[in-house]
């Protein structure tokens, strides 16, 4: 475990504050954003762990301002395969090496950054609750062992035909109870320490003040071009955690 000074409290806020803001304006997954830059500082075996509590209380109050739009028989389903999934991913987590953690998230930034660079915008809907499961258990295999899941929950809701505000309030459901169950499993783990959570927690005030600062933004830029450069931030980063 990293000493905590002073500086790397800083670094951390302040990359929890801009990894929220960018997500607000991109909607491009604040985790990735935060392991992208606070790997170069952090183990990614204290990292992964703390970042739980503060997406946990980062999506807290985007999970309750959206509440009216959850489709709970479809989260029923989804949730059959999540909490398997990130139980089952915890476990690997646990028995994961730094180097390999670090190859497979560079991998998955990688994999997001070209996706999101050629993906086609129209999204073929097949709104089948039998496929439900299989979606969240690998979003919770994921969630569990790297902290990443966003992107492929994205394209399962997607395929299953939600948008917008349902969209938002699906994706922040999981993440709400698949952060309280991750902090639960690393704790018992001894991953998440108490210096981890008490970080964990300021991240994630970090975290709400970048939702209302990425509002105040969003008009002001190009979101194009602004999206552009932080898949490239992203593809650089991805390459760091391959070969470094």
């Amino acid at each position: 475990m990293p000493d905590l000074s002073l500086w790397l409290w800083i670094v951390a806020l302040v990359t929890a504050l801009v990894a929220s803001t960018v997500t607000t304006v991109t909607s491009i997954g604040a985790g990735l954003i935060t392991y992208g830059i606070l790997g170069f500082v952090f183990d990614l075996k204290f990292l992964i762990p703390l970042v739980a509590p503060a997406q946990l209380l980062g999506v807290s109050l985007r999970c309750w301002l959206f509440r009216r739009h959850i489709q709970w028989r479809a989260a029923f389903y989804l949730f059959l395969g999540v909490i398997p999934g990130i139980f089952i991913g915890a476990l690997l987590f646990h028995i994961m090496s730094e180097l390999t953690l670090r190859r497979v998230l560079g991998v998955l930034l990688l994999a997001f950054a070209l996706y999101e660079f050629w993906r086609d915008k129209e999204v073929q809907t097949s709104p089948r609750l039998v496929l439900l499961p299989i979606g969240g258990l690998g979003a919770g295999l994921l969630l569990g062992s790297v902290g990443v899941a966003g992107p492929l929950l994205a394209i399962v809701f997607l395929r299953y035909g939600l948008v917008k505000e349902n969209l938002v309030a699906m994706i922040s459901l999981f993440f709400l109870v698949g952060n309280a169950q991750r902090v639960l499993l690393y704790w018992q783990q001894e991953r998440l320490t108490v210096d981890g959570l008490e970080l964990g927690v300021a991240m994630g005030i970090a975290m709400l003040a970048g939702v209302y600062l990425g509002r105040l933004i969003l008009p002001r830029i190009s979101q194009a071009v602004f999206v552009n450069l932080v898949l490239l931030v992203l593809v650089l980063f991805g390459v760091k955690f391959l070969f470094w």
